[in-house]
């Protein structure tokens, strides 16, 4: 269906793509597998017609294909869902899917009852459940990536590009995407599947190529492959993946939840994480995970209750009280809410250590010597590669956004890092390199809570899980007693079962 023939692209004297080989077959799933930096996003912008490749040949259904535009590679049948959310905030569900597209009219008039019955059918068909008639603003974002995947199912696809489309999606919303997914294939559709979670590329996938260095460094047929192999024509080599494993023993109780609640229509909780702890936080799309990491970072004005931090009781809602106890956090969606993208790295870096910079300590100007000196520290340790330091931010790889991200915020003063999503979107190195962060602030006696969806992170990483449903925890255990079947299980309990009463 679709053939890419030593396709090569530069930016500058950066080569993006060097002869990158590609062959996708209709009625298949095909894996496209690589590190962050690898070209992976580079080839799909080529094929999207968002850039001009520089050399090679590429085909779709036999015919050169050299799409000028996304609007021409479109027409050919291509679809796609890219890694970042492009949505218009203030637009409801339907309203996005129709950007771009013809609206449906009546009597000269754009017919919005039309274009909203066309979506709903599209969202029911495939079993997908999201409210449609809110701003997506006020979605998270694992129902945003939802809202592109439905956008792009709305017109009948020839190949369908996903982009890391499960990073943020429950395990059960994305066991509907593989059924979907299975259900256009075995119809003749080619999917394209990015993915940096390997249990689902052998769950799903038919074949695979992977990328590395804008080169294509190996192909073939799933079964034929184990992980391992994946692994290292990825990494270049082995990579060891380490266990989770108690750094120290857990010390003093170093935050304090009581009667602690995000907002009035959630019940309270009593939680307590001790200094040395990592502890993993896990739950489906509305659990209150990410609302409740947010309200102990003091984001959330609807916030009650009591909560403390190394002794030191705290308000229920205040950033700045939270920097000082020694609270960090990095959100979900780096794009919108944790990094300032049209900024330099040295701008990103410095945010949270601006008055560590100044010329005098009470003088707000920063001392840009000794900020540069420090960034370049930062990014050292945290393992980002990047040009220099004036770069934008944008033009780091996602794993790299994502380093900097969590990187700029270690030090000495840190006590409590906060990380919603850690690893969304990043290649399996740079998750290793971040579960090393963590790993290494936990050594020096600090604690770290992550909400994240992938189950195998937790494994990996995580002291001790917790699990919420309904705004309540669920299960709380350490990673020694932690199944898989039991984690699924506390994360779907009603709320009847939430509260202990029997059912």
């Amino acid at each position: 269906m679709l053939k890419v023939e030593g396709l090569s692209k530069r930016f500058g004297g950066v080569a993006a793509l060097d002869g990158v080989e590609l062959s996708v077959a209709a009625g298949r799933v095909h894996a496209l597998l690589g590190e962050n930096g690898a070209g992976k996003s580079t080839l799909l912008k080529c094929l999207s017609g968002v850039h001009r490749p520089d050399a090679g040949r590429c085909t779709f259904d036999g015919q050169d294909f050299a799409p000028a535009n996304p609007t021409e590679s479109e027409r050919a049948g291509l679809r796609f869902v890219h890694q970042e959310l492009n949505l218009v905030p203030s637009f409801t569900a339907y309203e996005n899917a129709f950007v771009g597209r013809r609206y449906p009219r009546r009597s000269g008039l754009v017919d919005w009852r039309a274009m909203r019955s066309r979506f709903a059918g599209v969202r029911d068909r495939h079993g997908l459940a999201i409210d449609i008639d809110v701003p997506v603003s006020r979605l998270s974002v694992a129902q945003c990536q939802i809202v592109e995947i439905l956008r792009a199912l709305m017109d009948e696809a020839r190949v369908l590009v996903l982009d890391e489309p499960t990073a943020s999606l429950s395990e059960k919303e994305a066991a509907a995407l593989h059924r979907i997914i299975r259900d256009l294939a075995a119809h003749g559709c080619a999917v394209i599947f990015v993915s940096h979670r390997l249990d689902e590329v052998f769950a799903i996938a038919d074949d695979y190529t992977v990328l590395r260095n804008g080169r294509t460094a190996g192909a073939g047929r799933i079964a034929d492959i184990d992980r391992p192999g994946i692994v290292a024509l990825m990494a270049g080599g082995e990579l060891r993946q380490q266990k989770a494993e108690q750094a120290v023993a857990p010390g003093k109780p170093l935050l304090a939840l009581s009667d602690f609640s995000p907002s009035p229509a959630r019940p309270p909780l009593d939680l307590t994480i001790r200094s040395g702890e990592i502890v993993g936080l896990y739950g489906v799309v509305g659990s209150g995970r990410s609302s409740l990491l947010r309200s102990v970072w003091g984001a959330n004005p609807l916030a009650r209750g009591n909560m403390s931090v190394d002794g030191r009781r705290l308000p229920p809602h205040g950033i700045s009280r939270r920097i000082e106890s020694g609270v960090a956090y990095v959100p979900e969606d780096r794009r919108t809410s944790g990094l300032v993208m049209h900024h330099s790295i040295l701008d990103n870096v410095l945010l949270p250590r601006l008055g560590r910079d100044r010329l005098a300590k009470r003088l707000p100007v920063v001392s840009w010597r000794a900020a540069s000196s420090g960034a370049r520290t930062t990014l050292a340790d945290s393992n980002v590669k990047y040009g220099r330091l004036d770069d934008r931010i944008s033009t780091l790889s996602g794993g790299n956004q994502q380093k900097a991200m969590i990187g700029r915020w270690l030090g000495p003063d840190v006590r409590l890092l906060l990380l919603d999503e850690p690893t969304r979107g990043v290649d399996v190195r740079s998750k290793a390199e971040i579960h090393g962060m963590c790993r290494k602030l936990a050594a020096n006696g600090a604690a770290v809570l992550f909400v994240t969806s992938d189950i195998e992170e937790l494994l990996m990483l995580a002291q001790r899980v917790l699990v919420m449903a309904h705004g309540r925890v669920t299960l709380d255990v350490a990673n020694r007693d932690l199944t898989r079947r039991g984690i699924v299980q506390a994360a779907f309990e009603t709320q009847a079962a939430a509260a202990g009463e029997t059912t």
